[in-house]
């Protein structure tokens, strides 16, 4: 029988997986780090089931293990939180249980490596030496996932000579360790009469040197008598290694991917920008930027005086930009606000490069240049990979709203950041919308009906059902008022006028009932901003920079979440002498782990030791906002509860972070009214891959018997619009959302790795669909996308270089006693160096490839 969690079912081959990994997890940690664990002991704690470890230094880690549907090849995924010391561990849903304790001795021995090295600081090494497909570089050196695979093969080591095992188990613990090496590059795959066998023998040689002082005494002798040519094995072990080739062959192609570009993060010359030289890149790449948007504008501009009256030019479009234009094609024209990183005025994202680890293999940048492990990741750094990927291909610095023409087609308004007079396209396909989170709700709104439109319309159903004179009466003049500000107090006031209050209430409607909270709330909100001009804020106004930080010296946060502490932080940071009352329920658990909210706290909160400058006041339920006439006249805001009462919170200023309004992209309204004008449909579709990755969702708009269509994709698509989705849609997404960024890694969905992830899935799947219309792209193509990966080199290769002094160096016989690492050792062959176009790229992903068969 199936576990329901929300809409999403754990199997019962899931369950028979993490009880294997649950299991299997002492003996692990004994087979891998004998000395570390004093002690293992699983805890259930506040919905979470997690394992604590006590190590010999008087640590406590946090492990949690789950499974996950996870894009191939991948059989396991870690997320490592070196601030707060809680790791989370997926192995794949599809991976067979037997296999649990290899693939999870792995995940394990990789995390205690980021742990290992972060606490002393070390610099991190990016490129896997043993990883399938790896190449020799010119200094080898062992990457944190090469070091779990160091792990695995101690695991498998110790199954092999394990007596309490059968010896079937044993002898298939030797034929995973064999398999393992042939995927680590540790034996030659070309076999001895080939030209290129010398020189994989000399780079099995090389990578052999490297991890042998990792290796535990049992996987030292295994690894001297199987990480030999396939030729001077034995029939049995010659014959494993032989079957899994041939079975790892029928596994069919690698993934599609298409073309890529170079990472972002390099000189002209190709080296990497040093971190002292960040704001400098950035401002450079922000100049190449405007002038390509100038250019860009010229352009169209031009094509559309040569084309006739009605008809404008025709692109494939993406709206919005930031993380998600790691699934931006070139041939897109991109249209972005250049917005949310670019105009925040905090220094640096809450997560730390540790915490945000994978963002590499999104292609979208790489964390660990710009900041140490436990360092927040600085804003100029995500500007300059944003940037560098926005003139991959035309864009306009500008917004753009989609609406259909008079003959039906899809045209895009662009209003271009520049001032300059506004440009229209006509869209070819569906375009891509990526517009950021949706916007914040008003303080004391109603969660179910949040906005005064939403509200406008389920008050007009409810005064159609009292069917009397006097609420039709109402109705029309309720639909009749123009929008935009003063609408709310409009509205209650022509409900007050026609008496129609009661009946409403009386009506008994939750969504009538809720549509009367968020009217009050809204008119208390711009009655406020009314009275306090420039004090009453929403907390994308401070987020963006559009505040003044001088017009008060006391500020009230509604709200304790993460939009909170990002604002609490930017305000006490911009006045010294700033204070800052943050009022709420409490702070979502997975604030408690990004690099941000811990610290700031510490600095600021008395609580935590820090100056008082950050008070928080936990466990309260917020209403409206509410106004105070101070004795000198001066207006100040405080926080109210649901009844309008005081909580006892009272500031200068008063900025709202409660939470979003789950609607579609502002760029669609038009679309969107186009189609319900005309009583026609809006239906909406989640998007997944073959590997059943999220990749946002679709939108079909249907009205006069024309239909357009249009992706969502990024943080925008991480809230679905509820009068387009329904509960089992939402509650589904609810879980990947939580299986994408785990609380624990100190992430959130909608957050910059997790959609940058998206996006390079997004253009891997895009691949794929184009490759199955049009066949493959031919070599040296152009088009592609930020998120591509590309595999250098074959498995075992040492790459380009002087193979002669490499098959000189591999003549010597395997069976001879080798020197220590680096003694004596001859010049190695020249550095696999990558053609220009890949250099800087995130080949597969560090430590993975195929492994044991899932």
């Amino acid at each position: 029988m199936a576990l329901i969690r929300g809409d999403a079912v754990e199997t019962g081959a899931e369950r028979r997986l993490l009880a294997e990994a649950e299991a299997a997890l002492p003996a692990v940690l004994r087979d891998i780090r004998p000395g570390l664990s004093t002690g293992v002991s699983a805890v259930e704690q506040d919905g979470r089931r997690f394992f604590e470890l006590g190590t010999t230094a008087g640590d406590r880690i946090e492990l949690r293990l789950d499974t996950a549907a996870l894009p191939q090849p991948l059989l396991a995924r870690t997320f490592t939180n070196t601030t707060t010391d809680r790791y989370v561990v997926q192995l794949a849903d599809t991976l067979r249980p037997e296999l649990a304790g290899q693939v999870l001795s792995r995940e394990v021995g990789e995390l205690l490596a980021v742990r290992d090295r972060a606490t002393v600081g070390a610099r991190v090494p990016l490129d896997s030496l043993l990883a399938p497909g790896a190449t020799l570089p010119a200094h080898p050196e062992l990457s944190d996932a090469d070091r779990g695979r160091a792990e695995e093969f101690n695991y498998l080591a110790a199954r092999m000579n394990d007596a309490d095992l059968g010896a079937a188990e044993r002898l298939d613990a030797r034929h995973r360790f064999s398999e393992l090496v042939d995927e680590s590059g540790l034996r030659p795959r070309s076999p001895a009469t080939d030209a290129s066998h010398a020189i994989e023998l000399y780079a099995a040689d090389i990578r052999q040197d490297v991890v042998r002082p990792l290796l535990r005494a049992g996987a030292r002798e295994a690894m001297a008598e199987l990480a030999q040519p396939v030729e001077r094995l034995g029939s049995a072990d010659a014959r494993a290694v032989v079957e899994a080739r041939a079975a790892r062959a029928a596994e069919g192609a690698a993934p599609v991917v298409p073309p890529g570009f170079t990472m972002p993060g390099l000189r002209p010359d190709g080296s990497p920008v040093p971190r002292a030289e960040l704001d400098r890149a950035a401002a450079e790449a922000a100049e190449r930027r405007t002038s390509l948007s100038g250019r860009t504008l010229e352009e169209l501009r031009a094509r559309q005086a040569a084309l006739p009256e009605g008809r404008h030019p025709q692109y494939e479009l993406m709206i919005g930009g930031g993380a998600a234009l790691a699934a931006r094609s070139p041939d897109m024209l991109l249209v972005d606000a250049r917005g949310r990183w670019h105009v925040d005025p905090i220094e640096a994202i809450v997560q730390s490069a540790d915490q945000v680890r994978h963002l590499r293999q999104s292609g979208m940048g790489d964390p660990y240049q710009f900041a140490d492990p436990r360092q927040r990741v600085p804003l100029p750094a995500l500007q300059l990979w944003e940037d560098t990927a926005a003139v991959r291909g035309p864009l306009v610095d500008g917004r753009a709203e989609l609406r259909v023409g008079a003959e039906g087609r899809l045209l895009a308004e662009i209003s271009p950041a520049d001032g300059s007079d506004p440009v229209t396209v006509e869209v070819k396909g569906s375009p891509l919308i990526a517009t950021g989170i949706p916007p914040e709700i008003v303080p004391g709104a109603d969660r179910q009906v949040p906005t005064v439109p939403e509200a406008t319309e389920h008050l007009a159903d409810g005064l159609a059902a009292l069917g009397a004179p006097e609420a039709t009466a109402a109705r029309d003049r309720l639909l009749s008022l123009p929008e935009g500000q003063d609408r709310a107090a409009a509205s209650l006031a022509v409900l007050a006028d026609a008496g129609v209050t009661g009946g409403l209430a009386a009506a008994g409607d939750p969504r009538v009932a809720g549509a009367m909270e968020t009217l009050r709330a809204t008119a208390a909100w711009e009655e406020a901003r009314a009275a306090a001009p420039g004090r009453v804020l929403m907390g994308d106004e401070v987020g963006d920079g559009d505040y003044d930080p001088s017009v008060a010296r006391d500020w009230v946060i509604a709200g304790v979440g993460g939009a909170a502490i990002a604002n609490a932080e930017i305000i006490l940071q911009a006045r010294p002498d700033s204070r800052v009352f943050m009022v709420g329920k409490d702070a979502p658990f997975v604030l408690h782990n990004d690099a941000q909210y811990t610290a700031l706290r510490a600095k600021h909160d008395a609580e935590y030791g820090g100056d008082g400058r950050l008070v928080t006041f936990s466990g309260r339920y917020l209403g409206a906002v509410g106004t105070v006439t101070a004795p000198d006249g001066r207006v100040r805001l405080a926080a109210l509860d649901s009844s309008g009462r005081s909580l006892g919170v009272e500031g200068d200023a008063y900025v709202a972070c409660l939470g979003r309004v789950s609607r579609l992209p502002h760029s669609v309204d038009s679309v969107e009214s186009w189609a319900r004008s005309a009583g026609g449909e809006v239906r909406g579709e989640l998007r997944f891959d073959k590997d059943r990755q999220y990749l946002g969702y679709r939108l079909e708009f249907e009205a006069h018997g024309q239909r357009h269509a249009c992706d969502v994709t990024g943080a925008a698509s991480r809230m679905l619009p509820t009068h387009v989705f329904g509960r089992e849609d939402t509650a589904r997404l609810a879980v990947l959302n939580d299986k994408t960024t785990p609380p624990e890694s100190g992430n959130v969905a909608a957050g910059f790795m997790a959609t940058a992830l998206q996006g390079s899935h997004l253009a891997r799947h895009t691949a794929a669909e184009r490759e199955q219309r049009q066949g493959p792209p031919s070599t040296g193509g152009t088009n592609g996308t930020a998120g591509a990966t590309v595999t250098a080199g074959a498995t075992g290769a040492a790459g380009p270089g002087d193979a002669q002094r490499a098959v000189g160096a591999a003549a010597r016989s395997r069976s001879t006693p080798r020197t220590a690492p680096g003694q004596n050792r001859p010049a190695a062959p020249g550095p696999a160096v990558p053609p220009p176009h890949l250099r800087n790229r995130p080949g597969p992903e560090p430590g993975r490839g195929r492994g044991p068969g899932a």
